[in-house]
């Protein structure tokens, strides 16, 4: 294993590799895919990097228990590396150490989750961790809507929206931007959700659903291609309909909150480019992750499949769309969009959410 310094030398990300426009595999310690293609995510997400750089420079002691440390301590082997692959070891045992299976099949939209709040707890530096949030924070408004015209709303966030999958006959066609309205979309509530107006008589059931408040720098995505088998109990079964999406996706036409305005800026737009996509392939109870990121250097798309390095372009991208014929192939699972900033454009004016 090839070791870094205890500080960085150099500025991130990847700026001083020579391999594959300084792209850097990370090898397979078994069953470690997973984890290896979310690192890639983190690593090759800029404003992810110089937010953990910024926190590196402040610390003087190494933590090998520190989600934040070792992350800091991997990066900098990649960055330094002079064979273009390097294992990922020191962050491996780090996740043992915080209670994490490393050597074991992974949900990568769980794991995300899993490292980001670990992460989000040990930075322990204030201005920092709310860097961090805003960084993939995504800021809802979910309402409950009686017939009555009682409405009770809370906010909620989500570091990750989930994405629902519509089981598709061969031939018909479902896009992300589909499975996002069925995410927005109104739905009745159950029964045992009365309405908070006492004197309400209505029987009819109430609607639920979200609207968008803000938006992050980074949107990520994970498509909701696992669910429980209805045959077979605790058995979970994948989804494999064709899913297909763009690269450039406009929020403004989900619905969002009358507060909206309030988070916005004038010089910021809910216009996205997608730029990873962490794929999974095979069965849900036995799979293999692998990434693809578009490198913001070249503009040029890459596949990380582990210690393997490969330019591609977009129409392999394409291939990740998933459909009848895809059981042993890959399957795109989490999209990581980056906000474009302009200067001419401005956040969308409270649209309406369904039955609303």
């Amino acid at each position: 294993m090839e070791k870094g310094p205890s500080q960085l030398q150099s500025q991130w990300p990847y700026t001083s590799g020579k391999f594959h426009n300084g792209l850097v595999g990370l090898y397979n310690g078994g069953l470690t895919c997973c984890v290896n293609a979310l690192l890639q995510s983190f690593y090759l997400t800029p404003e992810f990097t110089s937010r953990l750089q910024q926190w590196d420079q402040m610390q003087n002691e190494s933590d090998e228990r520190s989600i934040p440390y070792c992350l800091c301590r991997l990066f900098d082997q990649m960055q330094t590396s002079k064979s273009g692959k390097v294992s990922a070891e020191i962050f491996l045992r780090c996740l043992r150490l915080n209670h994490v299976k490393a050597y074991t099949q992974n949900d990568a939209a769980e794991l995300f989750l899993t490292i980001f709040n670990l992460l989000l707890d040990q930075l322990q530096t204030p201005h920092i961790v709310e860097e961090m949030k805003r960084l993939f924070e995504i800021k809802v408004e979910q309402f409950v809507k009686c017939q009555c015209d009682e409405v009770t709303v809370r906010d909620n966030k989500f570091w990750s929206l989930p994405v629902p999958v519509k089981e598709t006959q061969d031939g018909e066609d479902f896009t992300l931007e589909d499975g996002l309205k069925m995410f927005f979309s109104s739905q009745p509530v159950r029964r045992n959700n009365r309405c908070s107006n006492h004197d309400c008589k209505m029987k009819s059931p109430a609607l639920k659903g979200f609207k968008l408040i803000s938006v992050p720098e980074v949107l990520n995505l994970h498509l909701n291609r696992f669910c429980a088998a209805s045959n077979r109990e605790g058995f979970t079964r994948k989804i494999y309909s064709l899913v297909t999406f763009p690269e450039t996706l406009n929020l403004n036409q989900f619905p969002n909150s009358e507060r909206s305005q309030k988070y916005g800026n004038s010089q910021e737009s809910w216009q996205y480019q997608l730029y990873a996509v962490l794929v999974h392939s095979g069965w849900a109870s036995l799979g293999h992750y692998i990434a693809y990121v578009k490198s913001f250097k070249d503009s040029m798309w890459y596949e990380l499949n582990d210690s393997n390095v490969f330019q591609v372009n977009w129409a392999d991208i394409t291939r990740t769309f998933g459909g009848p014929c895809s059981k042993l192939t890959e399957t795109a699972y989490m999209l990581l969009y980056r906000r474009v900033k302009t200067e001419d454009t401005k956040p969308p004016s409270g649209a309406q959410a369904d039955g609303l």
